[in-house]
């Protein structure tokens, strides 16, 4: 896909793109799907990958990713999508309890991921996203 119809996909087909990736543990669509300046910060401020080369490196490690996961949920939002993981099987780092769940908003820029930032909370997700107070499905 050339640059210019990647800057056309929908957030959500990225985010598809992208569990396809992690999942098949093909890196260079990992890669593909970043920006090379791309931050991901963690759950805690030493969890921090600044680049996409620091990225790569900690996906590495962990590919490929199982979905074992009991819920997903992913939102669109301007320049924006969140990606809400509900599982028993969550890393957990030390100090932090996540309840079973974690969040994770990707900023877009430019056809790729620019920005990821991990939350433990929904609410705080959907405002990063721009998207607080969103109503509940009900």
């Amino acid at each position: 896909m050339s640059r210019a119809d990647a800057s056309q996909r929908d957030g959500l087909e990225m985010i598809l793109d992208w569990l396809d990736a992690l999942r098949q543990g093909d890196l260079d669509a990992v890669q593909r799907l970043l920006t090379p300046d791309v931050v991901w910060y963690g759950l805690s401020p030493e969890l921090v990958c600044a680049g996409r080369e620091d990225v790569l490196e900690v996906l590495r490690e962990q590919l490929p990713v199982r979905c074992d996961a009991d819920a997903l949920e992913l939102l669109r939002a301007p320049n924006h999508v969140v990606m809400g993981t509900r599982s028993d099987h969550l890393p957990q780092p030390g100090g932090i309890e996540l309840h079973g769940q974690v969040y994770n908003v990707f900023e877009r820029r430019d056809g790729a991921f620019a920005t990821i930032r991990d939350f433990t909370t929904r609410a705080d997700a959907l405002e990063a996203a721009g998207l607080a107070g969103r109503a509940e499905w009900v």
